[in-house]
């Protein structure tokens, strides 16, 4: 028959055990959740005749925010116009806006969730032995004791890591970003946009992405400091032999037949009239959440979890990330982009295997 301190010993373990196994249930092994558990999902009826999960509520209004952001960041740089003169006070208007309109905006959006956890359970088997006297010289007080014992550790690690990431890429172009808001615009009445949506009607969607909490992603300063430079100091212009194959380009073909003269002047090629230059911005947000527990027993034979690792420890991570680049739609844009997009998942990727191996 056990002992009653031996029974209330085993129930804290077995207890301790299972509430192990039910965090680790739903940290790293199982599909993570793009929201938060206290965001809620939005029940049918009304102005939403389907549901919508808490994940769909924040990625819908993640994306409206960047769209409508940025259309008024484009509204705000094409209200400047390009000149160029010889003095300043001889300046001429070249472009009636700082971004063409055959331009467009290329927008990736990554919503990143890292869940961990882990288990390190750590048993020792402790012996007393007798204590150790060592005399030094002459006489009693010259004794030292030494307290001596025998210790075997035993220890393991079970850990796992779950990754999910949503990821969007739309794309704009500036003419349409240009055109005034329609009565029924998502975007009318500014931020933060809830005039015309319809996930606002009777119903506070769930909000807990970085990307809605702040209050400005300050999208349209960047936007109107990065074009002023770019018109200021125009990249050189890009030979034919490595043109693209936009409209844009086919535009300059076309008028490089006038000037078929110019070829063998100089021994080379004719080249586009138009500049590549592109302009990229990207926000990242990082967020990470932690926490371990370590039940510890110390006895006269027997130890348990008494090493610095934590017995169980879970985290999850955030990652948010929001990359534009403007530009012409073409293979130079494109590729600018993309070379954004491959920075990003090897920066993701080498967080998520850091979190792995931490654990």
């Amino acid at each position: 028959m056990f002992s009653r301190t031996g029974d209330r010993a085993r129930a804290f373990r077995a207890s301790a055990t299972m509430l192990a196994v039910i965090c680790c249930s739903g940290c790293g092994l199982t599909a993570p959740e793009i929201n938060e558990p206290f965001d809620v999902d939005k029940p049918p009826g009304g102005y939403t005749p389907v549901g919508f999960s808490a994940t769909a509520q924040i990625e819908y209004e993640i994306k409206k925010r960047i769209y409508c952001d940025l259309r008024a960041a484009v509204k705000a740089a094409n209200e400047v116009p390009v000149t160029e003169g010889p003095t300043v006070d001889r300046l001429t208007v070249k472009q009636p806006g700082q971004i063409p309109k055959s331009w467009g905006a290329q927008v990736s959006l990554s919503l990143q969730v890292d869940e961990t956890s882990g288990l390190n359970p750590g048993v020792a088997m402790n012996q007393a032995l007798p204590n150790a006297a060592t005399v030094f010289g002459v006489g009693i007080a010259n004794t030292v004791t030494t307290p001596q014992s025998f210790s075997l550790g035993f220890g393991g690690t079970v850990s796992s890591t779950a990754t999910r990431t949503d990821k969007f890429d739309p794309y704009y172009s500036v003419e349409d970003l240009l055109k005034p808001y329609a009565p029924n615009s998502i975007c009318a009445g500014g931020p933060p946009y809830i005039q015309n949506d319809y996930l606002w009607k009777g119903w506070v969607p769930a909000q807990s992405s970085p990307f809605i909490i702040e209050s400005d992603l300050r999208i349209k300063e960047w936007l109107v400091g990065a074009m002023f430079v770019a018109n200021a100091l125009p990249s050189s212009p890009i030979p034919s032999q490595f043109r693209g194959s936009s409209a844009t380009d086919a535009k300059s073909r076309k008028g490089d037949k006038g000037n078929e003269a110019d070829k063998g002047k100089g021994g080379g090629e004719s080249q586009v009239t138009s500049n590549k230059d592109t302009v990229s911005l990207e926000i990242k947000f990082i967020i990470v959440t932690s926490g371990s527990i370590t039940p510890t027993w110390k006895l006269v034979r027997f130890s348990a979890n008494s090493g610095s690792s934590p017995f169980f420890n879970t985290g999850r991570t955030r990652t948010h990330d929001l990359i534009i680049t403007i530009g012409d739609p073409s293979l130079i844009s494109s590729n600018s982009h993309l070379a954004s997009q491959i920075g990003n998942s090897v920066s993701s990727a080498n967080k998520a295997n850091g979190s792995s191996n931490g654990n």
